[in-house]
């Protein structure tokens, strides 16, 4: 296993909050009868931009190797304040993250979901184990939900007495998974911040 680096970095706001893109169909101009000159579809007009609110759109703190960042979303005529904690995990020398965690919710009455993503090199069906060491011997099991070209998505609602145990770690965790060719996978990740990250994410 080469040597990884723990990187604070926003993880999952797609996986907690996806947003739909929908696209206006584009009504096309009526053709032209034959000899006559081609008529120029009308300009689109321009958008007005976007009013800027007196409250940060994004803000980000650090505790330890995790990083709680919030976002404002705009969902049904309002805007959503989504939070979440997170954390990448880089092979030495590697730009892109081996492995991705992240706990957040969609609101204050929303459960906290536990959500991984790794790359698009995983077996179906299969699930990937949460482990506080290598020693766990009751990993906590999630299963993959989709893959995206950024990678595969595994999520689960977090129980309190879950919760519990990850604040109580300082060390060095493990997320196994099997990939594509049949073979077991153990990405190291650090706990180091993460009760921390934790309580800020409780009060934001």
């Amino acid at each position: 296993m080469p040597a990884v680096r723990f990187a604070v970095s926003l993880v999952l706001a797609i996986s907690l909050a996806p947003i739909a893109y929908a696209q206006a169909p584009t009504r096309q101009p009526p053709p032209a009868a034959p000899g006559a000159p081609a008529r120029q579809a009308p300009a689109a007009p321009a958008e007005a931009p976007r009013p800027v609110g007196s409250e940060p759109e994004a803000t980000t703190a650090t505790y330890g190797d995790w990083v709680m960042r919030c976002q404002r979303i705009a969902a049904a005529n309002a805007t959503q304040r989504v939070c979440e904690v997170a954390q990448s995990v880089q092979a030495q020398g590697q730009q892109n993250p081996i492995l991705q965690v992240a706990l957040g919710s969609l609101g204050a009455k929303e459960p906290i979901k536990l959500t991984i993503v790794a790359p698009v090199n995983v077996s179906f069906p299969s699930v990937v184990r949460f482990a506080v060491d290598d020693k766990d011997q009751q990993p906590t099991e999630l299963a993959w939900r989709r893959c995206l070209p950024g990678g595969c998505f595994a999520d689960l609602e977090v129980k309190d007495d879950q919760l519990k145990r990850w604040r109580a770690q300082a060390g060095t965790g493990l997320v196994k998974f099997v990939d594509a060719a049949g073979r077991e996978v153990a990405i190291p990740f650090s706990f180091r911040g993460l009760a921390q990250a934790l309580d800020a994410l409780a009060k934001s």
